[in-house]
């Protein structure tokens, strides 16, 4: 009688274990924040396969006939009409670019079906246009199109062929018109000076006192610059080490006032050796110097 009460006492015992274990399997976890949007879009685009996609049955040769480009472009259409359609077009980022050339690219419509575009077939269109550098498009359900532009930091004017071009600092030209609002940018000369022209910036910022003097340069050779100050000084940089020349010359006219003296030319080409050109009134006094001698 004993063992048949602990029998029954353990196959309550297991049966409680049982139960708890079941419980314990059926317990979940807290969804992570991302299912619920996800279940959403899945939820949508199930709505619109079931009730337009669903009763297109047809043959396979009718749908190789039709073309699978046809039944998509109907499908999209008619999801309008669970409203996925565009309402607004919210562009960010732009600055410089046209506004009116980025619509006129884009394309879309207030009403059209926000499905009716593909995200990096209208990415590959903008960044053709002059100013952007980049951009993304994102679609915020249901009716919303984002755009955020990136566009090119203009850096020099590049001059070629007498004609002007406005320089981005990866050296792509962005534009040859409208330039009048960016006369204060540098001017640079000479091939392949737009792709060396970071590093010229960087050597002209290092020495304070000559930046505001600075008004072109011209890269001879793909090899050396000669940059030429506002008051017609023509600076002849060495290939080698032109940061030491540059800082050197920043001393030459903290001491001597070089640069505010008749020069025409200074030549900083040889180490250790600088070459000076008098001006036209320098060379008169130089001329009038030696004959009085």
């Amino acid at each position: 009688m004993r063992k048949m009460i602990d029998n029954q006492q353990n196959k309550h015992h297991k049966a409680v274990i049982s139960k708890k274990r079941a419980a314990r399997a059926t317990r979940k976890k807290p969804a992570p924040k991302w299912v619920e949007p996800t279940i959403k879009t899945v939820a949508i685009f199930s709505v619109v396969a079931t009730m337009f996609v669903g009763p297109i049955w047809v043959s396979q040769s009718d749908i190789i006939s039709r073309g699978v480009d046809s039944i998509w472009k109907e499908t999209v259409s008619k999801t309008a009409q669970l409203g996925l359609r565009v309402d607004q077009v919210l562009l960010r980022g732009r600055h410089n670019a046209s506004r009116s050339n980025i619509i006129q690219t884009v394309g879309l419509n207030r009403g059209d079906p926000i499905l009716s575009f593909q995200i990096n077939a209208l990415r590959k269109r903008l960044i053709k246009l002059p100013w952007i550098r980049d951009a993304t498009i994102k679609r915020k359900w249901p009716d919303i199109v984002e755009i955020h532009i990136a566009e090119r930091q203009p850096m020099v004017l590049w001059q070629k062929k007498k004609r002007l071009y406005l320089m981005d600092t990866e050296g792509v030209a962005i534009t040859s018109k409208g330039l009048d609002r960016f006369r204060n940018l540098l001017i640079v000369v000479g091939e392949g000076a737009p792709k060396a022209t970071p590093t010229l910036l960087a050597m002209i910022a290092s020495q304070p006192s000559l930046v505001s003097k600075v008004a072109a340069a011209t890269l001879v050779g793909k090899r050396r610059w000669n940059v030429i100050l506002k008051g017609g000084i023509k600076i002849r940089l060495p290939e080698k080490d032109p940061h030491k020349a540059w800082q050197h010359l920043a001393h030459l006219n903290t001491k001597h006032k070089l640069l505010a003296r008749d020069v025409n030319m200074i030549d900083m080409r040889l180490p250790r050796r600088l070459l000076i050109r008098p001006g036209v009134l320098g060379a008169q006094t130089t001329s009038d110097r030696g004959q009085k001698t």
